[in-house]
């Protein structure tokens, strides 16, 4: 068996760098899907060619899988983004033939589902790896270019693509949405070691109630939602709440000029990029994760909800963030793009024990799942494979 996938916008040759020597510094605190990959390759004894679309070109050969970085063309927006997407899904086809491949997978957001036909037309089965949803949960796609797009994918679907895999329930839903029914749809789940995640004591005394928002720091992931919750916690609670954030991304130094003009920063504090053991330790102080995706956003369902459960911390979030379904007993569940929501969810979780007590008692049961190889992502893709053969 030969393998060709395009595993999304990381560094996979840095991280396989960092695996292979044994250097356990790396940031994230789940198992690497290149790594998962990796592995079950290796082990199973096939040839695979691994890509990314990294900006930063690299390789990497080892005895059974070549790893590279393939930067993808920029375009912001408009005719140019959609062409660019197209031609680079165009351009793995070609590599993914000249490598000789029998399967493709290819991760969501490397090109457009529709342009995942040359691979088809090239004799190659190829399938989709969601690791975020077509669109945001209860907000579909609007307008003539987004209504296209989605035609056009949704054809790919039910004739092009073999199988597809996907991180939550909705990814699956998606896939087989417009007539896609038999399209076969494989779960899987984030992967952890037991390593870090083994005290998971919360400050009993509750005053104050804090909040952790890790992740992404965009306006999309609903970072200045924060500031407006905040404020009417401040009015409604009658415990003081306090947020911390902790994640780079874009909107970094917007949402510090924006916590200083508000005068929240004696109850908002933003850390940025934090290690891995500085991460755990932000968790460990917080009583509760907020993940206020908003629905501009095609979430699938974030790492940050998984770990929160690890650590046996409930979830505050809506239907956006698709981790209901996964999570269970262990969200306090808001409204989407709803300050007033995600604010009465606090209010009601920070001033009342024993339902914060019911969900921290859901967590265990919500984490198991992230412990179980049976449900990983390597074991999708050898269910996948299985079925596509057969």
């Amino acid at each position: 068996m030969r393998i060709f996938a395009a595993l999304g916008g990381g560094d996979i040759v840095a991280a396989q760098r960092k695996e292979l020597a044994g250097d356990s510094s790396i940031g994230e605190t789940s198992l690497t899907f290149s790594g998962q990959l990796y592995r079950y390759c290796a082990g199973r004894g096939f040839q695979a060619l691994f890509t990314s679309y990294c900006n930063r070109a690299d390789s990497l050969d080892t005895p059974s899988v070549r790893l590279v970085n393939v930067p993808r063309a920029q375009r912001n927006g408009g005719f140019g983004f959609h062409a660019g997407r197209v031609a680079y899904g165009v351009r793995l086809a070609r590599m993914a033939r000249a490598f000789r491949a029998d399967l493709a997978l290819i991760d969501s957001g490397t090109t457009h589902p529709f342009a995942l036909a040359a691979f088809r037309l090239l004799g190659i089965p190829v399938a989709v790896n969601f690791h975020n949803v077509r669109w945001p949960q209860g907000f579909e796609p609007r307008g003539p270019i987004a209504s296209t797009l989605r035609a056009f994918d949704s054809w790919a679907f039910r004739h092009v693509i073999v199988a597809a895999m996907g991180c939550s329930p909705e990814c699956g839903v998606q896939a087989r949405a417009d007539g896609a029914t038999s399209l076969p749809y494989f779960g899987w789940c984030a992967q952890y070691l037991p390593e870090g995640f083994e005290d998971s004591a919360v400050d009993a005394s509750r005053n104050p109630f804090r909040l952790l928002f890790a992740g992404r720091v965009e306006d999309n992931k609903g970072v200045f939602d924060l500031l407006r919750i905040s404020a009417a916690l401040k009015e409604r609670c009658s415990i003081a709440v306090a947020i911390e954030v902790c994640g780079d991304g874009s909107a970094l130094s917007a949402l510090r000029a924006a916590v200083a003009a508000s005068g929240q920063g004696d109850r908002i504090t933003v850390r940025g990029r934090l290690e891995r053991a500085q991460l755990l330790a932000a968790y460990r102080r917080a009583h509760a994760v907020i993940v206020p995706t908003r629905s501009t956003f095609c979430e699938g369902m974030p790492l940050v909800c998984a770990e929160a459960v690890l650590l046996g911390r409930p979830v505050i979030t809506s239907r956006v963030s698709n981790a209901l379904p996964v999570l269970g007993d262990a969200i306090a569940v808001a409204q989407p793009d709803d300050v007033a929501s995600y604010a009465e969810a606090v209010r009601s979780v920070a001033e009342d024990p024993a339902l914060y007590e019911r969900l921290r008692a859901a967590c265990p049961a919500a984490a198991a799942q992230f412990f179980d190889r049976s449900r990983s992502y390597a074991a999708a893709v050898e269910q996948l494979i299985a079925a596509t053969s057969a």
